[in-house]
């Protein structure tokens, strides 16, 4: 799977409700080691939020500089944003990413 696959993918609840859009993914360096010394990433979490706009932007960031009227307006259209842990994950296909049965989808 590629990260491409799950950007921009709608996350809806195992009863059919609709959580939101993945707009970025959790990583951490703990993944098998590969070709060097440095270990793979390991998918840990999505974020997903009401609305995409501004994420892809990195108006998400505490420490994002930029016109403090757009940081202010991107900070407040994205308060909603959750953390998905990738074990909470169903199945992804169609650009859809499909939740456990019993995970709190808030």
């Amino acid at each position: 799977m590629r990260a491409s696959d799950l950007l921009g993918a709608r996350v809806v609840a195992s009863d059919g409700r609709d959580i939101g859009v993945v707009t970025e993914l959790q990583c951490t360096s703990d993944g098998p080691k590969k070709r060097g010394t440095m270990p793979a990433p390991r998918l840990n979490a999505l974020i997903v939020a009401p609305r995409g706009l501004g994420a892809a932007l990195g108006y998400r960031q505490r420490d994002q500089r930029g016109p403090w009227l757009l940081r202010v307006v991107m900070r407040r259209l994205h308060r909603h944003d959750r953390v998905v842990p990738w074990d909470d994950v169903d199945g992804i296909g169609d650009g859809v990413v499909r939740l456990r049965t019993g995970v709190d989808a808030g």
